[in-house]
C-alpha cells in the first residue's frame, strides 16, 4: 500500500466534526499557504475536497484527528 492509500483509509474515517476541527486548526495555526488550503477545503465539494486531501497527507498529520491539536490537553501542577 502506498503512502497516498494509507491516508485515503484515515480520511474516509474523518467525521465532519473532525474535518471542520482540521480546518479550524489550520486557518489559525497554519502561515498563508496552509490558510488557503484551509479555505479551499471549506469551499471544495466532496471530490474537490478529496483530492485536496489527497495532495496534502501531511496537513492531515499536522492539523487532523490523530494530531497533537487535537490530543487532550495534560497539565501538570506545580
Amino acid at each position: 500500500m502506498t503512502l497516498n492509500c494509507l491516508h485515503s483509509i484515515a480520511i474516509q474515517h474523518m467525521n465532519s466534526a473532525q474535518l471542520t476541527a482540521m480546518i479550524c486548526l489550520m486557518q489559525s495555526h497554519g502561515g498563508s499557504f496552509v490558510s488557503s488550503i484551509a479555505q479551499a477545503l471549506r469551499v471544495a465539494d466532496p471530490v474537490n475536497r478529496q483530492r485536496l486531501l489527497d495532495a496534502f497527507p501531511d496537513l492531515i498529520e499536522k492539523y487532523g484527528p490523530t494530531s497533537d491539536f487535537m490530543k487532550p490537553k495534560q497539565f501538570i501542577q506545580v
